[in-house]
């Protein structure tokens, strides 16, 4: 019988553990990056994300960079769909007062954009993680090739 408490204390320590492994304040963002099956091939590109920080009351000041992600040899076939697991911001820690948005582009070695991703394809600043914005996002890329 002395072991029950012990059990629960163990269970407890897990779930707390679990619970701070994505820090409540972290800038963590993920989701999907989606191709779809319309989009033209492509290959050799690089797709990049970019997480900034800026504060919403300074219209002058710039944005600073939270975190960028690279995904090198980025390639997609027209016909089918390219779903891409994408983590970005798991380092940084959400500022009070701050403002969060997300880029999204694909694009090649002299950073010519060829695609560009939108938050569930609606064009717009894709806002993450603060004033109600989520933390999870479905990017849809859009071919901005003529």
């Amino acid at each position: 019988p002395p072991m029950k408490p012990l059990l629960l204390a163990c269970t407890l320590a897990v779930a707390f553990s679990a619970i701070a492994a994505d820090k409540p304040n972290s800038t963590k963002v993920t989701g999907t990056v989606l191709t779809p099956k319309t989009v033209k091939d492509y290959a050799g590109l690089t797709l990049e994300l970019r997480l900034y920080e800026y504060h919403p009351f300074i219209a002058d000041k710039p944005a600073d960079l939270v975190a960028k992600l690279n995904l090198k040899d980025y390639a997609h076939k027209a016909g089918k769909e390219t779903k891409t697991k994408i983590t970005i911001g798991e380092a940084g820690k959400i500022m009070p007062g701050m403002s969060y948005y997300l880029t999204c582009f694909v694009i090649d070695a002299k950073t010519k954009r060829y695609l560009m991703g939108e938050k569930d394809g609606k064009r717009g600043l894709c806002k993450v993680l603060t004033g109600g914005n989520p933390n999870k996002v479905n990017l849809i890329l859009r071919d901005l090739r003529k």
